[in-house]
């Protein structure tokens, strides 16, 4: 009984919802942790789980998702005439800080990108997407969407990306960087060229992914992450970096350039303008000299 629920659940979301596999992937795990049978459970049973969880070194942040996931399965269930009763009515989880996105300053990422990129082709590679992701403010998993042809074109002055949800939105790419993508084509092929066997994830109806893996196939997030990090390391940058860290400076360099709120929300494809205030946050020492220049009574 439990399977064919989360079945059901799992291709509600998907199709539905259009919640991303990374995120079925989460949902999946969390109701994992539920004791068996479902139909029986009680709201004692679930804080037991959760202290159980809390015992073994889960952090209240990922507490407070796995119980947003119960949530979400058991109203699903309660509407779908499975259950008489929701066992996660009065199920509280301990209070998540919430910690500010880290950044990397202006003048580390500027050095990083101004010097030449290496011969390795993976760190090369890794060059280029750090840029990529810096110019963009894309999420990795979007910019490794990216396909030759359907998305990307020589000389092209947007990129056309389908973010969480399903969401599309329009990305301006600026001319350097699209200086930086079209010199990095040739570098590519050349590579792809050297390259034995093709993986056959690389020839899909969309078109040829950007990015490549060590072996000739599309490149993986996780690949993506490491070797994001050791080009980090190799130029000497003072904090390690990580992939996502180059979305987050994104937003809070253009918030301090610009000040417009409302433009770094649609630039990062935030659903709720909450998600990106807490950018205002990262530059408070510039927020308050605007504040001093610009108030009448500063």
């Amino acid at each position: 009984m439990s399977a064919a629920w989360l079945h059901a659940y799992v291709h509600y979301l998907s199709v539905e919802r259009r919640y991303s596999p990374h995120t079925l992937l989460a949902i999946q795990r969390d109701l994992s942790q539920l004791p068996t049978p479902w139909s029986e459970l009680q709201l004692v049973q679930l804080k037991a789980c959760l202290a159980q969880c809390h015992a073994r070194g889960l952090a209240p942040r990922s507490l407070a998702r796995m119980a947003s996931s119960w949530r979400g399965f058991f109203a699903y269930a309660l509407n779908q005439g499975w259950l008489s009763h929701n066992p996660c009515d009065g199920l509280k989880t301990p209070k998540a800080s919430k910690p500010l996105p880290k950044a990397v300053s202006v003048d580390g990422l500027a050095a990083l990108l101004a010097q030449p990129q290496l011969e390795h082709f993976e760190l090369a590679q890794a060059q280029v997407l750090v840029e990529l992701l810096y110019c963009t403010g894309l999420r990795i998993a979007e910019a490794l969407s990216i396909n030759l042809g359907l998305h990307w074109q020589q000389g092209l002055q947007e990129i056309r990306i389908q973010g969480k949800g399903n969401k599309t939105r329009v990305v301006p790419v600026i001319d350097r960087l699209a200086q930086t993508l079209d010199q990095f084509l040739l570098r590519r092929a050349a590579y792809r060229s050297s390259v034995k066997k093709i993986s056959p994830d690389v020839v899909g109806n969309g078109g040829e992914p950007l990015w490549l893996g060590r072996k000739g196939q599309a490149l993986s997030v996780r690949q993506a992450q490491l070797d994001v990090a050791r080009l980090g390391q190799l130029r000497g940058l003072d904090v390690p970096l990580h992939p996502h860290m180059l979305r987050h400076s994104f937003g809070s360099h253009v918030l301090q350039s610009t000040q417009n709120l409302r433009a770094v929300q649609e630039l990062l494809g935030h659903a709720s303008i909450a998600s990106t205030q807490v950018y205002t946050a990262l530059d408070f020492a510039h927020l308050s000299a605007v504040y001093d220049k610009a108030f009448p009574r500063a």
